[in-house]
């Protein structure tokens, strides 16, 4: 377990706040008991100042929130593992402005707590279905809008569980109380959309709508096989604004015992200096965004590996791949997994399904924790070679060659991924568009002849929209840049093993040249 080192964004502070043994944590105040903890108590609620907290300060008063009772018991079911925390920023719900449904994540893999793993993580990862405890959280948060007073919104934030049970809420309220609800921020949970898919119209314009006015971002970490669930999957439109947190250092989901805690937990967040949650950038990070393709691939792999290895698992299937995915925490892993699918998997299968998914996902963190610390050598070369002088200078630029030979290597293998999945991406969206207008269209059918309702959504056709042609050049045009930097990389590794016996001029115009970039993934054209 490794915290939040910075409280500077309320949306990571308080979804942390929602889990038991953690600072500030809201789990302490139930029933009320003040006697545990020095709080100021306002009336019916108790102040917390993320603001006063070690590197707060640039929320300053936005960092004083407000944990209001909850009287009628709504917001927790012990039964069906439920928590959530209604939160505000004045002492009174009547006077405030801006209000937080803030929803706990799973609690850890145990007996007693299975409801948050068979009932609700099970349900959604194989069926994707809408969750017991986003119902009672549907619930609970239209009684809190009703609550709220005239120009007062509600945010809505959670981790984990958290977010499956926060975003299928959301797609459940009336269409009215969508007006009310501020910004959904969501940390390391999978993506949705397949769940919100099979759920009601009404369920899927509340989200678009949302989305429209750019309120739902989820933060999502790229070795973190939680947050990479659902993500990057060939037709399918991933929900809201997604922001690829930059970690600290390359871990898995259940290595709990690193310095800065798993990749699922707060311990890998950066901050920037203004104090908001540091993001990678396609430019300078690509490896991180190559890391996320990755791992969500091998889920999906792993997923079908199990299905047919043992077709009759059916619902067993989840507790295996916890059984899998959990192997740190588990002394034997390979007897756990095999204990889990009740005799639908031997030993041998077992063994194979662990090894192979062990083997790819470590090899994923290893190959992007190595690429992460070539950007920082490369960096600490260039400023060292501009201090030094002579035979060392030398020393130094061969050192710098073959680090940039590996660099462009590797540059090249992530630049033609990106291209792959952010054109596939593009397409998913115009997909869904199509489909949009031609369902809303033809629910006019009623009131104009069908030919007049095709003709009025001929422009909007796939033909018009995507260029097939034109997606197939981007995709030779990416790997005919990717063939370029593998010759580069090998010239310059050359270099690097001879670059005291070249010429300087020759070597140094060798070290120059950089071959020309045809497109970026970010100015693709379709």
């Amino acid at each position: 377990m490794s915290d939040l080192k910075q409280y500077s964004d309320l949306f990571a502070d308080l979804a942390q706040s929602a889990y038991t043994k953690r600072p500030n944590n809201f789990e302490e105040y139930t029933g009320w008991n003040y006697t545990q903890r020095e709080q100021e108590h306002y009336g019916s609620a108790i102040l917390f100042d993320f603001s006063k907290r070690s590197g707060g300060s640039n929320l300053g008063e936005k960092g004083k929130v407000y944990l209001q009772q909850d009287p009628a018991e709504i917001l927790t079911d012990e039964k069906a593992g439920y928590n959530s925390y209604f939160v505000t920023d004045q002492s009174t719900v009547k006077d405030s402005k801006e209000t937080y449904f803030v929803t706990r994540g799973s609690d850890g893999m145990s007996v007693e707590n299975l409801n948050d793993w068979v009932n609700n993580n099970a349900n959604f990862t194989l069926f994707n279905d809408y969750i017991p405890q986003a119902k009672l959280a549907e619930k609970a948060m239209e009684a809190k809008v009703k609550e709220l007073p005239t120009g007062a919104v509600m945010n809505v934030t959670g981790h984990s569980l958290g977010t499956m049970v926060s975003i299928q809420a959301v797609a459940n309220l009336p269409a009215g109380d969508i007006n009310k609800i501020g910004r959904v921020v969501l940390f390391q949970g999978p993506d949705a959309r397949s769940s919100i898919d099979k759920m009601s119209g009404q369920a899927r314009e509340n989200i678009e709508k949302l989305e429209l006015q750019g309120k739902i971002d989820y933060y999502v970490s790229p070795f973190d096989i939680v947050s990479m669930l659902n993500r990057n999957k060939k037709g399918v439109d991933e929900i809201g604004n997604v922001h690829y947190l930059m970690p600290i250092s390359g871990t898995s989901t259940f290595q709990m015992d690193a310095p800065y805690g798993s990749s699922h937990d707060f311990g890998q967040y950066q901050f920037n200096k203004d104090g908001s949650i540091k993001e990678a950038n396609v430019k300078d990070n690509p490896e991180i965004f190559e890391a996320g393709i990755r791992v969500s691939r091998l889920i999906d792999e792993t997923l079908e590996q199990v299905t047919k290895a043992a077709p009759k698992l059916g619902s067993q299937t989840l507790t295996t791949i916890l059984g899998l995915l959990g192997s740190a925490a588990t002394r034997n892993p390979i007897s756990a997994i095999v204990a889990a699918a009740n005799g639908y998997l031997t030993y041998e299968q077992a063994k194979k399904i662990y090894d192979d998914f062990s083997k790819k996902y470590n090899g994923i963190i290893a190959d992007t924790a190595k690429q992460m610390k070539r950007n920082d050598k490369i960096s600490n070369l260039k400023n060292q070679i501009s201090r030094s002088s002579g035979g060392q200078k030398v020393k130094l630029r061969a050192e710098l060659a073959g680090a940039v030979s590996e660099e462009a290597k590797s540059y090249g293998r992530e630049y033609e991924e990106l291209v792959k999945n952010c054109q596939q991406e593009t397409e998913d969206e115009i997909d869904r568009l199509v489909q949009e207008v031609f369902e809303g269209a033809h629910g006019l059918a009623f009131r104009l002849p069908y030919y007049e309702v095709d003709a009025m959504i001929q422009s909007f056709q796939k033909d018009n929209l995507w260029d097939n042609s034109q997606a197939e050049d981007n995709l030779k045009l990416a790997k005919k840049y990717k063939e370029k930097l593998d010759k580069f990389s090998d010239a310059l590794k050359n270099v690097s093993n001879n670059i005291q016996s070249y010429d300087g001029q020759a070597g140094k115009s060798l070290f120059n040249e950089k071959p020309k970039t045809v497109l970026q993934p970010w100015d693709l054209h379709f």
